[in-house]
């Protein structure tokens, strides 16, 4: 639910949208291209934390693909010579490789990885040969790391956590504070700690309070070695990570002070020279809503510069070679693209063709960027711009296989609502006819601040990528609310936080009909966390749709605002600073939760939920399954006993997706 958008649409401008498909011909004797499957899709490669080394001659990232015989992302790291394109593995059989850097000279690679134990720990690889060396012990784990500017050491974070107790497996009562219901323990901070670079016993870093922020953007350590710049949150309990700022950390003392006192940030990257830093700053005072970068001098912690002329919530930045351009990475549109953000305040986005970044930036001191790039037609592929500017360069083709698969046309599409513009990613039909009419399905982007791309991504893609090889339309609208547009409709969300994108989507289904090619006797809907709370909103207030699938779904904002870990602030500030704890607020609250109208409800409904959200907690779940099950409606619920807000492993992600799909061709085929 932390990243999700909504926004409001009625009339489409459809242009010559539907007249842009061609007609392919397939040579006599050809094999015919194949259709995606679920099965098929477990040959995509993933690839993350591209990272280029100093010089600009070599990248590193880590490769992973789904082992469905483990259950698990089987990962390694590869490294390409960028002048030859050449690649080969780094590591063999190393699992849970989650965070890859290199030295400040280049001669040594560090990750995080599992090895053998059940704990991320940080290792290093000499790139000139020879074996990985294991350099942390850390009972809580790594969690972040950063080298020294000299390379002779780290600073990372680790969890505090103490050594088991008598008997194993025992807790003592714990105070609960502002944790979530499923919390079975208390919430151990998560420290700074100091270790050579050829291992030896860490050291913890004498801070004098608080938790490394769970959302902070890394840490970072000053070119002098002295200081530590880190994102500190009050405590351990996750949902204060609201309360985050920047704190610069004597690394020998332990002494810290706030870069910019009295207020909350979520950090971001330090330049170079350790002069200035670019603050992830929010616009309205929460991170829950619009963030902007905001450069402060290090020194004093006064503003630079900012990049609110940019008006997108920022996700990733990273500086030029010479510290004069931020590069930021927003949404915008149905796309993702960089900016350029100068110190002098300019700002101009890159042309990258019809290639979008997927990973956050990695700049060589020769300027070359290097990143995670993704098209309509491919999943990400590692591709690097020299000088930082220009058309981008692939270096890999790990994805070549799809070439033998039919894919289907993703465009945009717009349309107003309440007198917003709204615009989707909208999917044809494999082998679309035009004037033939399809039916159509909904696929609603959760958050509520993110936005639904075009792009091929490995995570959101698979589901409308098989629905359009079956023969469906299929609607990714971005309603108010959603981060691609600017400040303004990100904040018309605010108060209406469940009808107002509900109307936007409603007007998308209007305006596609208008275009001739929706079959209105079959139209359905799905989405998973605030695409789950539109999907239980939509069926009670529209009785067109032929079938509904509801992931994680906030169907009661009560229960939202009580339960789950992001208790601090995340309600009351999209309902616009109202709280359940008064008649008003509680009202405002029942308003606008799915479960309010579930009376009204006549679709078929299939209810999706791990038991161990904490995030969005299955207890809501259980009241729509009820509501609908005790007044004779037609309604299945499905559980996954897995942790967290979705699954990670691939046999639970694909059995979801497959009875999610399932749901729809039962209903509407």
């Amino acid at each position: 639910m932390i990243r999700a958008h909504v926004r409001g649409a009625a009339r489409l401008f459809a242009g010559t949208l539907a007249a842009a498909f061609l007609v392919v011909q397939i040579p006599a004797g050809a094999a015919a291209p194949k259709l995606l499957s679920f099965e098929a899709l477990r040959n995509v490669v993933a690839i993350d934390d591209v990272q280029i080394s100093p010089d600009g001659a070599h990248v590193a990232y880590i490769r992973s693909k789904h082992d469905f015989k483990a259950d698990e992302d089987a990962t390694e790291i590869e490294l390409i010579d960028v002048a030859s394109g050449t690649s080969h593995p780094l590591t063999h059989e190393r699992s849970g490789i989650g965070a890859i850097r290199w030295s400040p000279s280049g001669d040594r690679l560090a990750f995080v990885a599992t090895g053998d134990a059940k704990t991320p720990q940080l290792f290093v690889m000499p790139m000139n040969g020879g074996d990985s060396l294991q350099i942390t012990k850390a009972l809580g784990g790594v969690v972040d790391f950063a080298w020294q500017p000299d390379g002779s050491g780290f600073a990372f974070a680790s969890p505090d956590v103490p050594k088991p107790g008598k008997p194993e497996g025992y807790v003592p009562a714990f105070t609960v504070t502002d944790e979530h219901f499923l919390t079975r323990g208390p919430s151990y901070p998560r420290l700074l700690w100091t270790v050579k670079s050829d291992g030896g016993t860490a050291k913890k870093v004498p801070t004098k309070s608080g938790s490394l922020s769970y959302f902070g953007q890394g840490i970072a350590v000053t070119p002098d070695g002295k200081s530590i710049i880190a994102v500190l949150q009050p405590d351990a309990v996750f949902a204060h990570f609201v309360k985050s700022q920047t704190m610069r950390i004597d690394e020998a003392t332990g002494a810290e002070s706030a870069l910019v006192p009295d207020t909350i940030d979520h950090g971001g990257p330090l330049s170079h020279d350790g002069s200035k830093i670019a603050l992830t700053w929010p616009r309205h005072g929460s991170f829950y809503l619009q963030n902007d970068y905001s450069i402060r001098s290090l020194a004093n912690g006064n503003e630079i510069g900012n990049g609110r002329a940019i008006d997108r919530n920022v996700h990733d930045a990273a500086w030029s070679p010479d510290d004069k351009t931020l590069y930021v990475e927003t949404a915008d549109g149905v796309r993702d693209v960089i900016w350029d953000l100068g110190t002098d305040g300019s700002v101009q986005k890159q042309n990258l063709g019809d290639i979008d970044p997927s990973s956050a930036l990695s700049v060589a001191k020769d300027g070359t960027i290097a990143f995670a790039g993704v098209s309509r037609t491919r999943p990400p592929e590692v591709f690097v711009i020299p000088g930082g500017s220009g058309a981008p360069k692939k270096l890999t083709d790990n994805n070549a296989w799809l070439a033998d698969y039919q894919l289907p046309k993703r465009d945009v599409v717009t349309w107003k609502s309440d007198g917003m513009t709204i615009d989707g990613v909208l999917t044809y039909p494999v082998g679309y006819t035009a004037g033939t009419k399809y039916p159509l399905v909904l696929n609603i982007h959760g958050g509520p601040v993110s936005t639904s791309t075009w792009d091929f991504n490995r995570y959101d893609t698979p589901l409308t990528q098989v629905l359009a090889a079956q023969g469906f339309l299929v609607l990714e609208p971005n309603y108010r609310g959603s981060d691609n547009s600017g400040d303004a409709f990100l904040q018309a969300i605010v108060g209406d936080v469940t009808s107002g994108p509900g109307k936007d989507n409603l007007a998308g289904v209007e305006a596609l009909k208008t275009m001739g090619i929706v079959d209105a006797s079959r139209i359905g809907v799905g989405g998973w966390s605030g695409g789950g709370l539109q999907t239980s909103w939509l069926v009670g207030h529209a009785t067109y749709w032929k079938a509904a699938v509801t992931g994680a779904g906030v169907d009661n904002w009560f229960d939202q605002a009580v339960l789950s870990d992001i208790n601090e602030n995340f309600s009351a500030v999209f309902m616009g600073g109202d709280t359940p704890w008064t008649a008003a607020g509680r009202k405002h609250y029942d308003d606008e939760s799915p479960i309010t109208y579930a009376s009204r409800i006549r679709t078929p409904v299939l209810i999706l939920s791990d038991v161990g959200d904490q995030r969005v907690p299955i207890p809501q779940s259980f009241e729509l399954y009820r509501a609908l099950r005790d007044t004779g409606k037609t309604v299945e619920f499905m559980a996954w006993p897995r942790e967290g807000h979705f699954p990670h492993d691939p046999v639970a992600v694909e059995s979801i997706f497959k009875a999610w799909d399932g749901w729809f061709v039962r209903w509407m085929k």
